[in-house]
């Protein structure tokens, strides 16, 4: 063979393996193009964005910011090293169960913390600024200020102890302060509804269960009088979950395809050093199979979103759990349309049943509060739940699983039982289902308030 016939033989086979790659680049690219076209369409018919600077949010004045009052940056917020002394201190000390201690420990434990009250004092006025935004570069999604959750999880802790305690040695007015700044500080992580991500959302939620239970330990102690009692209905009336969930979803999606277009942008046109070889691997990525990730990621956070409906506040457990479902067959095996997908979607099936789990606790404890009032009037409780409207509560909050009335049922004139359905979305007649180590089980059972506590 000479060198003429094999210089056309390479040329004509280098020219076959330019058409297929061309033909493998173009049908990768319009597929992924295709799919993703129809999935920001969709999308954007529902009134939803999935612009990251949609879900930045606005400056605020100084003086109406949260984290512009003095302590506040430094305290809650991440990457700062200026945490006050005196509140570190409350932090550090143990926090164990009140249910262990006695009348004179939980003196001891107040009279300790009365010397931080100055610090708690100007969190306290700082949470009464309407607004709550830490000024910083918010252009890269998960790499934006963030709060310092360790410390809102710590200082909530600390004040839902000061509750107990004071709910313990007769003072239900002053555990009613401490809630009163639980409530607000927690506020905090929601100004306006919109937290800028997950996890933000889920301290916020995890808080509310937690002001909750403490809401209940005086209920079930008959300790708040009725002016408190309407102050601790209209906080839990301001307690509205699910929009900050989905919000909350609505973000991660957002931010999620935001950053992966970021990184890829970032990885194929950087300059400076060289960079690593799987780096460079990007620029021969068809940019269809990068379309096909953010489809997975739009649409299976999209199918959790749609397990909240918002306009009749229910939370669906079939749609959160055919969602799981739909990842786990989609992730079943590492692919190229989905290798990235794989790495952004976090947990969002536990994220619905908590919120739906706290929610009802906040609405069941809004209740109880109207069936306390009743109480302390008329001396029983009512024989339904209809009897408290409209003088002791607007409207009854509804089972947000189901959607129908809770089930109320008194068993005689001081005692009743309250409850909702579970995950399962089976009314078991008030049965709190159990784990064989006698845990609550998440999956079965209803959701109960006993009352008195059994």
């Amino acid at each position: 063979m000479n060198l003429k016939t094999l210089l056309w033989r390479s040329s004509i086979t280098v020219a076959i393996l330019v058409i297929i790659l061309a033909t493998f680049y173009a049908e990768e690219n319009g597929r992924g193009r295709q799919v993703w076209k129809q999935v920001e369409h969709d999308i954007a018919a529902r009134g939803e964005s999935l612009n990251w600077n949609d879900y930045i949010p606005k400056p605020v004045p100084d003086d109406q910011n949260f984290y512009a009052a003095p302590m506040m940056r430094e305290w809650f917020t991440r990457h700062t090293n200026a945490c006050p002394a005196s509140l570190a201190a409350l932090m550090a000390n143990p926090d164990s169960e009140v249910d262990s201690f006695d009348e004179i420990s939980a003196s001891n434990y107040l009279a300790w913390c009365a010397a931080f009250e100055p610090d708690l004092n100007k969190v306290r006025e700082a949470a009464k600024r309407p607004a709550a935004r830490i000024n910083g570069d918010y252009t890269k999604p998960f790499s934006q200020p963030i709060q310092n959750f360790v410390s809102y999880r710590g200082i909530s802790r600390v004040l839902a102890h000061r509750a107990r305690c004071h709910l313990l040695v007769g003072q239900p007015d002053k555990a009613l302060e401490d809630l009163t700044l639980l409530h607000d500080l927690n506020f905090t992580l929601a100004k306006d509804g919109r937290p800028a991500t997950l996890v933000e959302a889920m301290i916020h939620i995890a808080i509310s269960g937690l002001y909750v239970n403490v809401v209940a330990c005086g209920l079930n102690s008959h300790s708040w009088s009725e002016p408190e009692l309407e102050a601790l209905q209209e906080q839990l009336s301001e307690i509205h979950l699910p929009p900050l969930l989905v919000y909350s979803f609505q973000a991660e999606r957002a931010g999620a395809c935001h950053l992966v277009d970021m990184s890829v942008k970032e990885m194929m046109h950087a300059s400076g050093a060289p960079k690593p070889a799987s780096d460079l691997g990007w620029w021969f990525i068809p940019h269809g199979w990068i379309d096909q990730n953010k489809t997975i990621i739009a649409t299976a956070e999209g199918q959790m979103i749609e397990s909240v409906d918002l306009t009749n506040q229910t939370i669906s457990p079939f749609k959160a759990k055919a969602t799981v479902a739909y990842w786990d067959k989609t992730f079943q095996r590492t692919t190229p349309w989905n290798f990235i997908a794989s790495l952004c979607i976090p947990n969002f099936s536990k994220a619905a049943d908590t919120t739906g789990r706290n929610q009802t606790w906040a609405d069941q404890a809004q209740i109880v509060c109207a069936l306390e009032r009743y109480r302390l009037r008329n001396g029983q409780y009512p024989p339904t739940l209809a009897a408290l409207v409209p003088q002791f509560i607007g409207a009854i909050p509804k089972d947000i699983i189901s959607g129908k009335p809770m089930t109320y049922v008194r068993k005689d004139e001081q005692n009743y039982l309250l409850y909702s359905v579970g995950w399962n979305e089976a009314d078991e007649g008030g049965i709190i289902a159990r784990t064989k180590a006698g845990a609550e089980d998440r999956d079965n059972g209803d959701w109960v308030w006993h009352y008195p506590e059994p």
